[in-house]
């Protein structure tokens, strides 16, 4: 409708065609941007425009109205159109395409998730049952050999429960997870409820982190690897301590403990440039190191990186420390807090913690 009148004003006004010219393709490049246009309405659109008003510019031409140079732009301003269609319509190409991939990424992370729950449920059980008979005949039976036997059938099976809980947690932190507003000291409180019935520890959680967004499933299991390291370190009745804590342009989450804390070169190590390959030093306490590789790797892709130190209570101190980002979340269930504090201190004097070794 804009084109057809500006094409009868072009007509009805000779030798002022330039501005109601120029302001139909104004309105053609604004309403193709803004509305999700079909490519043959858009070529039809333009063919029809560029010929009606490419007459009345060869009639004034012709006239002598106007100088024939004044219809090279029935060529230019065709051009120009074509090209914006073109920048569009791969905007909007690409548009679809990452919403397809950001549908399958989350279809993706509802499977692991699902996944997890089943291999959790299906491997966890049958070993629950299985060392419940073990404690059972161990309570009944008096022979010092069959004792020994079914003691070391009970720690095999301890050690088995252990390593399906790391296969588990590998799988979660390999999954994609969903994205959304997180409340960090919860998270932080029930992991520690959590760990309190399996571990004869001291829990201590310090949350001040507040809301973030990020997977609430990856940060659970980036947690569950640190709590078990502190965990075989430390002795029955020892300190494990919960952080979560708040600076001007990140959060920062981790773990302390009163173990036995980390050697110079673990530090040193620990706190290098990201690694695919983590190689650290070994004890007799060392794992595969496979759950910390993977959390590094995770903190690092969120634009992080952790911190490696020794705690107040004497032990391993480890932190994740990840962009906080600056615009307001909005809890599910609560007003709007920010996601970033101006002015926050250093990690170290917020935490309480001596400067990493």
């Amino acid at each position: 409708m804009l084109a057809g009148l500006c094409t009868g004003l072009m007509w009805a006004s000779p030798g002022n065609e330039t501005i109601p010219y120029h302001v139909a393709w104004a309105a053609f490049a604004l309403l193709y941007g803004l509305g999700n246009w079909r490519q043959a309405r858009a070529v039809t659109g333009l063919a029809l425009y560029t010929v009606a008003t490419g007459i009345v510019l060869v009639a004034r031409a012709a006239t002598g109205v106007l100088s024939w140079q004044e219809t090279a732009e029935i060529p230019l301003m065709s051009v120009l159109m074509v090209l914006m269609v073109w920048h569009v319509r791969r905007r909007q190409v690409a548009l679809a395409e990452l919403t397809v991939m950001a549908e399958r990424e989350r279809k993706q992370a509802r499977d692991t998730q699902r996944l997890t729950r089943l291999t959790s449920h299906e491997m966890r059980t049958p070993l629950t049952i299985a060392r419940g008979y073990v404690e059972l005949l161990l309570s009944k039976e008096q022979d010092p050999e069959q004792v020994h036997d079914l003691t070391v059938v009970e720690d095999e099976l301890h050690r088995l429960t252990r390593v399906t809980e790391r296969l588990v947690r590998v799988i979660r932190l390999q999954g994609g997870g969903e994205v959304q507003p997180v409340n960090l000291d919860e998270i932080l409180r029930e992991t520690a409820e959590r760990w309190t019935p399996v571990a004869d520890r001291t829990w201590v959680v310090e949350a001040h982190a507040g809301w973030y967004v990020g997977s609430a499933e990856r940060l659970r299991a980036c947690l569950d690897t640190l709590i078990e390291n502190a965990v075989r370190y430390t002795e029955d009745g020892g300190t494990v301590r919960l952080i979560g804590a708040r600076e001007a342009d990140q959060v920062v989450v981790g773990v302390a403990d009163s173990g036995s804390g980390l050697s110079d070169e673990l530090v040193e190590v620990l706190n290098g440039p990201p690694d695919d390959d983590l190689q650290t030093p070994r004890d007799e306490l060392s794992q595969t190191g496979l759950g910390l590789s993977l959390v590094r790797g995770l903190v690092s892709a969120r634009g992080g990186r952790m911190m490696a130190g020794r705690s107040t209570e004497g032990g391993a101190l480890m932190l994740m420390m990840v962009p906080a980002g600056t615009r307001t979340i909005t809890p599910p269930d609560g007003p709007a807090d920010r996601g970033a504090v101006a002015g926050g201190p250093r990690s170290a004097e917020l935490l309480g913690v001596d400067t990493p070794m």
